[in-house]
């Protein structure tokens, strides 16, 4: 028989673990914007809410993903918020506008950021100077057409799976700025060689990509990272991962380089994402390393205070 101290003990643990499920809720939530009449949905988690001034990634899921995707796949919410960042998740149903002349050109998701960067500033929940963006597949595309039409936004990058479209290697490229790549090298939608992005049936536009050595040309022209590079390799669960870090010349910045073997267009993780076990992997890790690594002269958000002032 079931003593009533063992009920009552067992009705607190249950009170407390709605509180706790309520309290995870309310810190990632659901929010709207509406820019130039359309209303733009985004995701935002804080381990501290009520905290400002706090460092900002920015997450952009790919063309044929989700918001919801991403966050599951990545672990990156977790493993942001555990370094003291705010993490926030754009959200474009229909895919992001990048630089293939497949998609457009319009500037409706440039505005989108424009808008929920200059508010996030505003509400002062993040700090102006220490804003960072990660694009994954077609997210990665759309941060290469961000920063050379909006090059003074984030004062670091990190693109995975996303090679440079071929339309940009022509587009004037600004100033330099920290970027961290991560390509797989069996990548058959975005081709590790270049060439043709593939498409799903009646999905996708397809377009034309560099391959992912052209792409880091590209980059280390842009950031004057022009010295041999630190280079090392980990083994994880039988896939060898390269890492190679060009340090920043003369007013340039960083550049680190990462290929995962045997990998394809999916989110290099398996395992804990916190995890510091040889088997477990997740290239967040390396992303959050790079970017809290960043000394403040190397970042490139000097003029992002001003820019947004003249907006308004």
């Amino acid at each position: 028989m079931i003593g009533p101290l063992v009920v009552i003990f067992v009705a607190v643990l249950t009170v407390f673990w709605l509180w706790r499920r309520r309290r995870r809720r309310r810190v990632g939530r659901w929010r709207t914007i509406t820019v130039k009449g359309l209303q733009r949905r985004y995701l935002l988690l804080s381990a501290d809410p009520s905290a400002r001034n706090k460092p900002l990634l920015l997450c952009f899921h790919g063309g044929l993903g989700s918001v919801q995707l991403l966050v599951e796949t990545s672990g990156i919410a977790e493993v942001a918020q555990h370094h003291g960042y705010t993490v926030v998740f754009p959200e474009a149903k229909d895919g992001w506008i990048d630089s293939r002349p497949e998609r457009g050109g319009g500037t409706r998701d440039l505005d989108f950021v424009d808008a929920l960067l200059d508010s996030l500033i505003t509400s002062k929940q993040v700090d102006p100077s220490r804003m960072f963006a990660l694009g994954i597949s077609n997210g990665g595309l759309f941060l290469y057409r961000m920063v050379g039409e909006r090059p003074i936004r984030f004062a670091g990058l990190a693109t995975a799976l996303a090679n440079m479209p071929a339309a940009e290697r022509s587009a004037g490229f600004g100033p330099p700025i920290p970027i961290i790549m991560i390509f797989g090298r069996q990548d058959r939608i975005q081709p590790w060689e270049g060439g043709r992005v593939r498409r799903a049936a009646k999905l996708g536009v397809g377009g034309d990509v560099v391959s992912a050595e052209a792409t880091l040309q590209l980059w280390l022209r842009r950031n004057r990272a022009e010295g041999a590079p630190k280079s090392r390799r980990l083994v994880s669960a039988g896939h060898p991962i390269d890492i190679e870090d060009y340090p920043a010349g003369s007013d340039g910045a960083p550049v680190r380089y990462v290929t995962v073997g045997n990998w394809g267009h999916r989110w290099p993780c398996w395992g804990n994402a916190l995890s510091v076990s040889a088997d477990d992997f997740n290239a967040t890790n390396l992303v959050m390393e790079f970017i809290s690594g960043l000394r403040p002269s190397e970042r490139t958000a000097s003029g992002l205070s001003a820019a947004s002032e003249q907006r308004a």
